[in-house]
């Protein structure tokens, strides 16, 4: 870690927005991949299960733009983010004790507290995302932000491996297994307070005490919508990347219940599984950085997006461990550009104020499409069989990646018009 910051000569705000990366990421991942599993050893069903990636989306909806005015008005996004950060700890420690709850009970228990987990944590994605924007700008703001994934990344994965390790190595049936779920939930928590830390020790310049005052008495009124609705960039991009996430959030409880009920995979395969894609997304992050300075995001998500989008194709027949290997090389690859490029668009598309209310209703298309769009994949898994609806998902995600394409080359086209008009 030391010879990389020497290297780029990054000062300590970078160190430790990275370091906060890292402690966030890890804690994703000692706990994140395996939380339909956890569900599943409890004695989930499918219904359960889609219900898991649902209801998250459906609470962020309710949550995100009536809290982030509040936050906006309040101009005090650090401490905010911080006591998100507290907030989402506490879960942790509940939800540790949730197989204590007699008989089926405790899924329903689990699946509310996984949803509601999600109220601290998608706000703490927008105002940690509105935070970062204060402080970085430009290729700045890009390179630190692709640092923070790649070792974000690298330290996640090493998360999983081992807790996939654990998990099928050292319990010897699902009641073992369940205690060593509440370890590793143990284990966010503390985790957590370091990441709190971390954030505490990021240096922000002090503000003009006039433009704070300013910030936080303007009024947050219906016409601030308007004002909003009439950013067409902004708002283009927010369509662009609703109808793709409606397409993409359809196949991730079908991934799951593929590699658990027709691949037969167990906690390590799964965490191997997040593993080929972290180690996938940690190399391809300088590549991708490179390939956004020479051709710009509006380009570069088209790939990200197209890749992205023939991955369930390869799911249209059964697969053995090995195969699943090889193509979440591609999901890994496809995913850290796509998600790269979309942070690096979302930040060219904002003002310089209203930053929260805009990540806020950008995050909040994207969860209603995160609470419609698993029931719908479910749907089409009962209606068709699995391997009919991965085809019929890639090729939606196609189509939907298509308005990628139409974005990048309208804009293109309007850039050569100014420039003629101009006579550039």
């Amino acid at each position: 870690m030391r010879l990389f910051v020497n290297k780029l000569d990054f000062d300590s705000k970078a160190l430790f927005i990275i370091l906060e990366g890292i402690a966030f990421t890890v804690v994703l991942n000692i706990y994140n991949p395996f939380i339909l599993m956890f569900a599943k050893r409890m004695g989930a069903d499918d219904f359960h299960i889609a219900l898991l990636n649902s209801l998250p989306a459906l609470i962020a909806v309710f949550v995100l733009i009536p809290c982030s005015i509040l936050i906006e008005k309040a101009n005090r996004k650090k401490s905010t983010t911080s006591l998100l950060i507290l907030l989402n700890s506490i879960f942790y420690v509940i939800i540790a004790f949730v197989p204590f709850i007699p008989g089926r009970v405790k899924i329903i228990a689990y699946i509310i507290l996984i949803g509601f987990m999600n109220w601290p944590g998608s706000l703490y994605i927008t105002t940690w995302q509105s935070f970062f924007a204060d402080i970085f700008s430009g290729s700045n703001a890009n390179h630190v932000y692709s640092l923070r994934s790649k070792y974000s990344t690298f330290f996640g994965l090493l998360a999983a491996l081992f807790a996939g390790l654990i998990l099928t190595e050292i319990p010897q049936n699902d009641s073992q297994r369940i205690v060593f779920y509440q370890g590793f939930y143990i284990a966010c928590f503390i985790i957590t307070l370091l990441q709190l830390y971390f954030l505490s020790r990021v240096r922000q310049e002090s503000a003009d005490p006039v433009d704070i005052r300013q910030t936080a008495n303007v009024p947050f009124r219906l016409s601030s919508f308007k004002e909003i609705f009439h950013n067409n960039g902004f708002m283009i991009f927010c369509l662009c990347t609703f109808l793709f996430h409606m397409a993409w959030q359809m196949g991730w409880p079908l991934f799951f219940l593929y590699n658990v009920d027709h691949a037969g995979l167990n906690e390590f395969q799964i965490s191997m599984v997040s593993v080929i894609a972290g180690v996938s997304s940690f190399f391809s992050y300088s590549l991708w950085s490179r390939f956004i300075q020479k051709k710009g995001t509006r380009f570069v998500i088209i790939f990200g997006a197209l890749g992205l989008a023939l991955n369930p194709l390869f799911f249209t027949s059964l697969l053995g461990f090995s195969g699943i290997i090889l193509v979440n090389v591609l999901a890994g690859f496809s995913g850290a550009g796509f998600s790269y490029t979309l942070f690096c668009s979302l930040l060219e598309t904002l003002p310089e104020n209203k930053k929260t209310i805009y990540i806020s209703l950008f995050n909040t298309f994207i969860n209603i499409s995160g609470f419609i769009s698993p029931f719908i994949g479910i749907w089409l898994y009962k209606l068709t069989g699995i391997y009919t609806a991965f085809f019929i998902i890639a090729m939606l995600r196609l189509l939907a990646s298509s308005f990628y394409i139409i974005r990048w080359w309208t804009g293109r086209k309007t850039i050569n018009t100014i420039n003629n008009t101009l006579g550039v």
